[in-house]
Order: C-alpha cells, then structure tokens, then sequence
C-alpha cells in the first residue's frame, strides 16, 4: 500500500472528512462510493478526491467507485486509529473536565490513561475510574503508562514548563489548549487548539460590512 510520508494540513482535514462522511455511507448500507458521490456530499471537486484518494493506494473501479469498507480502512490505518494510545490531561478545571468526559477518544484513537492537576482540592479526587494525580507524578506516570499524548490545559504561564516535562518523559504528541506557542522538537507534533481563537475567528467573519 502506498502511503505519503507527509500529508499537508489541508490533506489530513480533507480525509478526516471522508472518513466521517464514508462511515455515514457505510451505515446507510452501501457498499461503495464515488468521488462525485464524496465530493458533493463535502463541497469538493471530485478530482481533488480522487487524487487524495489515489495518494492512499485507493484508484477505485470505473463506472463502480470505491469499495467502502476498504476505503475506510485505509484512511484508518493511514491515521492508526485502530491502535489505542494512551493520553493524559494536565489541568482539570472546566475545560479538563470537559474533555476528559468527552467521547472523543476511541474516535480518535485514543484512551485517556491519567489525569493531573496541582489544586490540593483535586488532587485524589476520582474521575470515571481515574484518580487525579499531583502534577509532580507527571513525568513517572507518562513513562511507566507509556503515554504517547498529553492534552495541556494549565494556565498559560505553566504551559511551556509542563511541555517539557511531558516532552522529556516521552510523550509523541501535545495538544494545546493554551493561547501560547510551545517550543517544541519536531519529534514532538503539537496541535494547537483555542477556543477563544476560534471564537475571535467567528466575530471577524460576521462582522458587518462597513
């Protein structure tokens, strides 16, 4: 099977929505699919599908079109969401918790292993089975769980001692939830993510025109 060792951002969200709308395929009992079929159901031209979907070793069959099942495998090996990593969350206040109660992780491949937080009140406290931990177990808890993510959501001035603590202990990957820029190796993928960006995003494109 061929598979690109680097997709661009734009390519990776792209498949991140076929897989969503081919697994709704999927469940309406279809058994293939079309890039015309994919493409108007995203807003996308069904060249820009078919090349994406070539990109995973996936040409299709004329007049036929993909085979679903096959299709959703591959971009699920191609993200390896079939193997569960485990994660951790540093801060749980609101948006920790929020998170942490989500049932995004088997979506994403993941499973939330360890939860920290440095607030006396919650430390020891338990969490669907999981027991908070103190914010100094980090770095003995991510090597011997063998954690492969840690979600930050400390406050922002935490945020950079916390990624290197994570980062030394061997984590792969950082999602961010802080409104800073992490200093990071490139061994480490680092996704960024804000809500009050987002939100600020939203307010500029409905801002009225002048």
């Amino acid at each position: 099977m061929v598979k690109p060792k680097r997709l661009s951002r734009s390519c990776v969200l792209r498949l991140e929505l076929y897989l969503e709308i081919i697994e709704q395929f999927q469940k309406e009992g279809r058994q293939y699919v079309t890039s015309s079929d994919i493409g108007s159901a995203l807003g996308i031209a069904p060249g820009n599908v078919r090349q994406d979907l070539f990109g995973l070793g996936s040409a299709g069959r004329p007049k036929v079109g993909y085979e679903v099942t096959r299709l959703i495998a591959l971009i699920r090996d191609l993200f390896d969401l079939d193997r569960e990593k485990p994660a951790c969350i540093i801060g749980f206040g609101n948006l920790g918790r929020a998170l942490a109660g989500s049932n995004m992780w088997s979506r994403g491949g993941y499973k939330l292993a360890a939860i920290f937080d440095n607030d006396p009140s919650i430390v020891g406290t338990d969490f669907a089975g999981l027991r908070v931990r103190s914010i100094a177990e980090i770095f003995g808890v991510i090597k011997t769980q063998g954690i492969e993510m840690a979600v930050i959501t400390v406050p922002a001035s935490a945020a950079q001692e916390v990624a290197d603590i994570v980062q030394n202990a061997g984590v792969k990957a950082i999602w961010n939830f802080v409104p800073v820029r992490l200093n990071m190796p490139e061994t480490v993928a680092v996704e960024n993510q804000s809500l009050a960006w987002g939100l600020i995003t939203l307010s500029h494109r409905t801002r009225p025109a002048q």
